[in-house]
């Protein structure tokens, strides 16, 4: 028999320090509080300098969250193939994982057993091609996860980054937040029931 049960929905962002996954998931607990939500943000870092594994975790809800801890996520985005390995097996049932391949030559088989909802895109090398810098790479990260999940707008995302960005980086920023928006057509709805374990309703 499947259980069902109602938890705040989750999503990890992941990398190393300096890519820039802890400022991703400032501006997206913020766009999703300016939307309505009730939203817990949380960051780690494995080791306080650069190049280090870190990740930050938003929670979000349309009630009131009454823990401020997630042992398995929805949406999973890496950046990094150290990232990618230790994160994965907290993937859903049925989740979503987005990896930039410029970093993540490989997916762990629990993934695959996971989740078919796997977007793999070259996000760093895609925005060194296209801004001719590889700075706004987060930004395009932040652009794909919002197509994907379709939970946050591209707007809210624009808005909270204006907050948090120099006033001569928001424009390319905001660009940039659009091309990962463009980088992919399907979308998948987060569902505020989940099940645990795979069976109708897997894609």
């Amino acid at each position: 028999m499947k259980k069902t049960f109602s938890q705040p929905h989750t999503v990890r962002i992941s990398g190393i320090g300096g890519q820039g996954n802890v400022l991703m998931g400032i501006i997206l607990a913020e766009a999703l509080l300016d939307q309505g939500s009730w939203v817990v943000q949380t960051q780690s870092f494995g080791a306080q300098v650069r190049g280090g594994l870190s990740y930050c975790d938003v929670l979000f809800s349309t009630e009131p969250i009454d823990y401020p801890k997630a042992h398995s996520f929805e949406v999973i985005y890496s950046m990094h193939q150290m990232a990618v390995n230790a994160h994965v097996p907290l993937l859903h049932m049925n989740g979503i994982l987005i990896i930039d391949s410029t970093q993540v030559k490989s997916i762990p088989k629990e993934g695959m057993r996971m989740t078919r909802k796997i977007i793999s895109k070259p996000v760093t090398e895609l925005t060194e091609s296209k801004f001719g810098t590889s700075l706004p790479a987060n930004m395009v990260g932040l652009g794909l996860i919002a197509k994907a999940g379709n939970f946050v707008t591209t707007q809210a995302l624009k808005t909270a980054m204006s907050k948090h960005i120099k006033a001569k980086y928001v424009d390319m920023n905001s660009q940039a937040i659009d091309f990962g928006y463009s980088l992919i057509e399907r979308s998948y709805n987060l569902r505020s029931e989940r099940i645990d374990s795979v069976g109708r309703g897997f894609e």
